[in-house]
């Protein structure tokens, strides 16, 4: 109880270092609390939103027969099911906009978000669609309408051939199904538009006998071991039978976000940080009551005790300390969720948040104390009755030989000063250091990745393979049919006078062709790429095999003249029987990680290859078989790095635009090359979206095309990673305050000496500004430096990947300016607080007082 009493009696007495020290340990704590809690808070927001627009379900299943589906149904773990048959697709010949038509099932519409509006289709012809579709189609208020369209069905028979069935049908719209307009906006896999007719309709095609539906679950914690034993039991794949797909992946985003390598070390940097600042204060402390200890010890008062009473201390400012800390990260935390992730609601505060907030309070403090009560114990009893923190004595001579080779008398008074307390100055600027590396490597990278992608060399294959393209305009391959998708001439305009835009290309694009050949003649790398997915997905391919084709025109195929490796250009109108191609015959494998992998194996100039093409033909669309002659062959590095690659899944055939037009019967565009000028890549996009918000089923790809998956994960984690550096600047800062003051305190008797000798107040401030600057601005060099060499060899690294995997286009090597001279800027505002904060104590004493001090 003595040891009690004698802490909180030193603690009390010294409120300016009690409450420094408190405020190191709230920071901490409040800091990691509420990184913690807004992150998780934030993601479970993001999961709930995701549950609100597509559906609370758990499951949801696909292309499951009959048989499949009353298994599925009748399984004990299942609370609710519901199911609805697929039938086809129908299509709107007019704008290419596609709908997933299946039989109506007001059970299954609800679970997946949708708002019923109008009546329910009750007979053959009779038609509910989503008024999202309706308006893309340019139907104004659609109930009661009449619509022409054909159906659609592509499938793949017994025997793994590829087939296309259509035909033309009129429905009335009886209802209308809808979504917030958010889920249009934020849906990253692309909104899929619906449509449902009676379940005894007869459609005057063939029709899938399979079945899609939702499944509640009793437990949600099973889901993962569910959907595992479901699929071994079905024999089906993960494809067909999935997690809620914007569930699962807004739970995915908080699991890297919760598990990434930059949060663990923030963390890690965090505990490092504030140990160091902790054990700098707790010094402080432990020095002015050194003497005062000595005194304890000299009228009888143990090692144990005296140990005890520094243990109890800590133990005071760890419960303190973690409970102020927690207190004010709650109300961080709100305020910090809606910054970070613009939500406000109930905040996710769970028992690790708390565990992790006071292991940082308990580590920090405790290795802190831990040093501090080994040298109290090491000091003998004399030593520490006459514990100062005065300059050891020096001759004058050498003091007055140094001073006068100085250039500057108050700079050499402050580097003396600097050093004083060597381990004092090394650990804080340490501390900086550390601090300053991990700022300029965040932010650095941050940046250099988001400037990369919008040039197409970082951001993933996608990004990487456009090349001299930026963006792209065409139909969304869920909710449009690419052989009605039309960009015409009015829109291609309206782009080519876009501010920013450079020029665009408009062209042909299907990415639903196959090649036929014979397994024999496929390489081995392709081979094994097929292999690798049919563990995946049970995908087999039966002498078909996936064809993207592309219709170009002379200026396109000119422009692309430089990857043609082997042959001629097809610029000439075909003279023989048979169309000529330009064949790209490598493909992204993710076997090799590269393009290296061709698909046909042997291929050359002159060699006649069977294709199959959607076409337009009578009305309907339909396959139709050609033969094609390979008049050229393009280089790996046209699959990697020119056009995008996102939808080829094998070979690539590009055609003359009007060989292209005369085999399909497609008359119109249906996409759009945009190439922007420098530095207007986002900005450009931006405006491409609002251009096209009504304009068909549109979509904008090209470079940065990842962020549609990640890209409000990104601004999150952005947001967060600033939110972190500017509170672990804040405890530096509080810091380099409390080491200034002290050191005031501690050399008042000195200051007031300048004084009586005829220094004014305002040298002395700036001997002290000088000072505080010179720890910030060493640690501020440092940290650039080691920043700035790890930058740049992560760069290297990049560079040496990008060319092993085929791609041609490497990242330039950067110093992070930016970062570097916002981090210069802040230490040196905050060497300039901390004099500024602790000018009371420069002013407020009078000489006498201070030169009498200690005597």
């Amino acid at each position: 109880m003595t040891t009690f009493k004698l802490a909180r009696s030193y603690m009390k007495k010294q409120k300016g270092k009690t409450i420094a020290l408190l405020s190191c340990i709230v920071l901490s704590v409040m800091l990691i609390f509420s990184m913690i809690v807004i992150r998780d808070s934030g993601y479970d927001c993001q999961i709930k939103e995701a549950k609100d627009l597509h559906g609370d379900y758990h499951v949801e299943f696909f292309g499951l027969d009959k048989s499949q589906v009353e298994k599925f149904t009748n399984e004990k773990d299942i609370s609710k099911s519901n199911t609805s048959k697929e039938l086809c697709n129908i299509v709107d010949k007019k704008s290419g906009v596609k709908l997933d038509l299946s039989s109506f099932d007001k059970g299954f519409i609800s679970s997946v978000g949708y708002k019923i509006e109008g009546s329910e289709p009750i007979k053959d012809g009779e038609i509910v669609i989503e008024k999202e579709a309706a308006s893309k189609m340019g139907i104004s208020y659609p109930l009661n309408k009449n619509i022409d369209s054909m159906l659609l069905n592509k499938y793949i028979d017994g025997n793994g051939i590829n087939h296309i069935d259509s035909a033309n049908k009129k429905f009335k719209i009886v209802g209308l199904i809808e979504k917030p307009d958010k889920y249009y906006e934020t849906s990253s896999y692309g909104a899929t538009f619906r449509a449902f007719v009676h379940k005894d309709s007869k459609l005057p095609i063939k029709v899938n006998d399979t079945y899609t539906g939702t499944i509640y679950l009793k437990s949600e914690k099973n889901v993962s071991q569910f959907i595992t034993k479901m699929i071994k039991k079905l024999d089906t794949n993960l494809s067909k039978v999935h997690e809620n797909a914007e569930v699962d992946l807004a739970k995915y985003h908080k699991q890297i976000s919760k598990y990434s390598r930059e949060n663990i070390e923030n963390s890690v940097l965090l505990v490092v940080v504030s140990t160091i600042v902790i054990y700098n204060i707790f010094n402080i402390i432990f020095q002015d009551m050194t003497r005062q200890i000595g005194l304890m010890r000299c009228i009888g008062m143990s090692n144990k005790k005296v140990k005890r009473m520094l243990i109890t201390m800590s133990f005071i400012y760890i419960i303190l300390g973690t409970l102020i800390g927690i207190v004010f990260g709650i109300i961080f935390s709100y305020v910090g969720l809606r910054v970070v992730y613009g939500y406000s609601s109930m905040l996710t505060i769970q028992i690790p948040s708390i565990i992790c907030s006071f292991a940082v309070s308990i580590i920090s403090v405790s290795l802190s104390s831990f040093i501090v009560i080994i040298k109290s114990m090491k000091i003998s009893i004399i030593e520490a009755t006459r514990a100062s923190e005065k300059y050891e004595k020096k001759s004058k001579k050498n003091n007055k030989k140094k001073d006068e080779k100085s250039k500057n008398l108050l700079r050499s008074i402050a580097t003396r000063n600097l050093w004083r307390n060597k381990p004092r100055t090394i650990l804080t600027i340490l501390a900086i250091t550390f601090v300053g590396t991990m700022f300029i490597l965040n932010l650095g990278v941050k940046s250099f990745v988001k400037k990369n992608m919008a040039e197409g060399i970082t951001g993933g294959s996608w990004s990487m393979s456009y090349g001299s393209v930026d963006k792209t305009v065409e139909g969304s391959s869920g909710s449009s049919e690419s052989l009605f998708y039309k960009i015409d001439n009015n829109l291609i305009q309206k782009v080519k006078d876009t501010k920013g835009v450079r020029y665009v290309e408009p062209h042909f694009h299907n990415y639903q062709g196959q090649i036929l050949l014979s397994k024999d003649k496929l390489s081995k790398a392709y081979q094994d790429e097929l292999g690798r997915v049919n563990d995946s997905y049970q995908e087999k391919h039966n002498n078909e095999y996936p064809l993207l084709i592309r219709g170009y025109s002379d200026d396109m195929l000119k422009k692309r003249q430089g990857f043609i490796e082997k042959g001629e250009n097809i610029l000439k109108p075909t003279s023989g029987e048979h169309k000529k191609v330009i064949l790209v015959n490598n493909t992204n494998s993710q076997v090799t990680h590269s393009f290296d992998a061709k698909v046909i194996d042997d291929v050359k100039i002159g060699d006649i290859i069977d294709i199959k093409i959607p076409v337009y033909i009578d009305g309907i669309e339909k396959y139709e078989n050609f033969k094609v002659e390979v008049g050229a062959i393009m280089k790996a590095s046209y699959a990697a790095g020119q056009d995008g690659n996102t939808q080829a899944q094998g070979a690539q055939a590009i055609f003359r635009e009007d060989d292209y037009k005369a085999l399909t019967g497609q008359k119109e565009y249906n996409k759009l090359f945009v190439t922007a000028e420098k530095g207007q890549v986002y900005p450009v996009e931006k405006r491409l979206k609002k251009l096209t918000k009504n304009y068909s089923s549109t979509v904008i790809n090209g470079k940065g095309e990842e962020l549609k998956f990640i890209g409000a994960q990104q601004s999150s984690e952005e947001k967060l990673s600033v939110i972190y550096q500017t509170l672990t600047l804040l405890i530096l800062a509080v810091n380099i305050i409390f080491i200034m003051r002290s050191n005031i305190i501690t050399r008042r008797k000195e200051l007031s000496t300048l004084r009586a000798i005829g220094m004014n107040t305002k040298s002395i401030k700036k001997i002290l500004l000088i000072e505080s600057e010179l720890y910030v601005m060493v640690a501020s060099v440092i940290g650039a430096v080691v920043a700035t060499v790890n930058h740049n060899y992560h760069i290297a690294k990049m560079n040496e990947e990008l060319l092993v995997g085929g791609y041609t286009r490497t990242a330039q090597y950067e110093i992070p300016w930016t970062q570097i001279l916002i981090l210069f800027t802040v230490f040196g505002i905050m060497g300039f607080v901390a004099v500024y904060l602790s000018k009371d104590k420069i002013e407020g004493a009078a000489i006498t007082e201070g030169i009498s001090e200690n005597y």
